[in-house]
């Protein structure tokens, strides 16, 4: 296409496919000047395209043919103009990617870079209506296409999206499903805010919005999906609240059609907190016998393996014992039981192939640790921890040696964190992230060299945690203990790990 218009250009430069030329009188073809960004051989096949367009030209204009050999040879001409050539790759390509609707919508977004491309680019649409009939996101597109030539400050906007709409109710009077509704959602929303300095537009199309959730809300049986019904939610939001019952109603029979949807329960939580906090529904002892209900017995064994959702239960806990609402022990008691159930799920991921998920899982553990010291750390001085579990102590490191303390860099719970780095090395699988934290906030040598070993424990083949042990040994000069601590990780780390290995070792001693 590039190469028609290219072509294109240059001829009407010289005039050729107009009225008698005399310039072109040798022939029909004037060597134009390479241009920078062209290559050697790109021009080469735009001269040989030009040149074989031009004898076509001339033979048109011979006296010797007929009118239909002349009409016959112009329109050959005219044909490789309007991407006769485009069209076939085109044809091609669709049958070696049959399915591929990204590479159409692509050569639409391409096509109309160009002009005079018409024809092709209604053979495109004809072929995406035709071959994707049941697509919902093809559909979609071939309602709102037209809308990328038209701005947000275009007069012509107006008809424009009453155009689109009607296309979404003919599609959604042939595709009624769940994704279908979604796309049609999505694009009320966006329009809506892209609408920004017209109110009537925007209330139009507010309007279809209510009207798009009734219908949805009418037939939630045949027409609503998890994805969807968070669309929806976010209209309510917009139209009645963050805290409103219309929304809150409509959540909590979401999250019953899509149990395991953990987007689902968060927006339905933190709709309800909010909702606490400002009095629509029940305070006090109820409302948080509610929320940590539907917390601890549906929302978290439902999706536990959902950052977010675990991030919003202990914002939620913390705010609770913020004001006096729940005690140290329940606290501790919820990180400890939420260590034990990502393990859990830890552990029923590693029969599936699914690897990402388990690095999800490890790093979902390693927050959540990392929050659990943090959350000590920040408790008031002299608070400690209240068991949740029965631990057996080792009296040897209960007690730093006082001669080797440093200096705290902050203020905080010291003791408390201590427990809490107990409580995880002997209840919860600790990770290297976590061994890391407890090493930023611990101020006694003896207790950060015993969290460095354990810190190696946990992967041994892992390089980090030994390089990160080996600079705490070498920067306190304990050289003997940083040779064997060296021995140990060679021994356990791969081969092809060793010479980058050894050589950061080495240059602990050069810096």
């Amino acid at each position: 296409l590039l190469l028609v218009e290219k072509i294109k250009a240059r001829r009407r430069v010289l005039g050729i496919g107009q009225a008698a030329d005399e310039k072109a009188a040798d022939g029909g073809f004037i060597d134009l000047p390479q241009l920078a960004e062209e290559a050697d051989d790109d021009l080469m096949v735009e001269k040989l395209t030009e040149k074989a367009l031009a004898q076509l030209d001339q033979k048109a204009a011979s006296s010797e043919l007929s009118d239909e050999k002349r009409a016959a040879m112009a329109q050959q001409a005219d044909a490789y103009l309007q991407g006769a050539v485009a069209q076939i790759v085109f044809e091609q390509a669709v049958q070696a990617i049959p399915d591929d609707l990204e590479f159409r919508q692509g050569f639409i977004s391409v096509l109309s870079q160009f002009a005079d491309m018409t024809q092709l680019r209604q053979l495109v649409l004809d072929s995406i209506q035709r071959d994707f009939a049941a697509d919902a996101e093809a559909r979609a597109f071939l309602c709102t296409v037209h809308l990328g030539a038209v701005s947000a400050e275009s007069p012509e906007l107006v008809d424009a999206l009453q155009r689109a709409a009607a296309g979404f109710k003919q599609a959604l009077g042939a595709l009624d499903t769940p994704a279908m509704w979604s796309q049609y959602i999505a694009f009320l929303a966006q329009w809506r805010e892209t609408c920004t300095g017209t109110d009537s537009l925007r209330a139009y199309l507010a309007a279809l919005l209510k009207r798009a959730v009734a219908a949805i809300s009418d037939n939630r049986d045949t027409r609503l999906s998890a994805e969807l019904a968070l669309a929806c939610a976010s209209e309510l939001e917009s139209s009645h609240g963050a805290a409103s019952m219309e929304l809150l109603n409509w959540l909590a029979d979401a999250t019953q059609r899509f149990s395991e949807s953990a987007e689902l329960w968060h927006r339905r939580l933190a709709a309800l907190i909010a909702a606490s906090h400002d009095g629509t529904v029940a305070s006090g002892a109820a409302s948080l016998a509610r929320i940590d209900s539907l917390f601890s017995g549906q929302a978290l064994p439902q999706a536990a393996g959902s950052r977010a959702l675990w991030d919003l239960w202990f914002d939620w806990t913390e705010q609770c014992f913020g004001r006096g609402q729940v005690s140290v022990g329940q606290v501790q008691s919820r990180f400890i039981s939420a260590f034990a159930r990502v393990t859990q799920q830890r552990t029923v991921q590693a029969v599936s192939t699914d690897s990402d998920g388990m690095a999800r899982l490890r790093a979902l553990l390693a927050h959540l640790q990392v929050r659990y010291v943090d959350w000590a750390w920040g408790l008031p001085a002299g608070c400690s921890l209240s068991e949740a579990v029965e631990l057996a102590h080792d009296d040897s490191d209960s007690e730093p040696d006082s001669d080797e303390r440093m200096e705290p860099q902050t203020a905080g719970n010291l003791d408390a964190v201590r427990q809490a780095y107990r409580n995880v090395s002997r209840q919860a699988f600790p990770t290297p992230g976590f061994y890391r934290r407890c090493i930023e906030l611990e101020t006694d040598v003896k207790q950060q060299t015993m969290l460095h070993e354990m810190a190696c424990r946990v992967d041994a083949a892992d390089t980090q945690p030994w390089l990160a042990y080996l600079a705490h040994l070498v920067g306190l000069q304990q050289l003997t203990q940083a040779s064997q601590v060296y021995w140990r990780a060679s021994k356990s780390i791969s081969e092809d790990q060793q010479p980058a290995f050894a050589a950061a070792y080495q240059a602990m001693f050069s810096s």
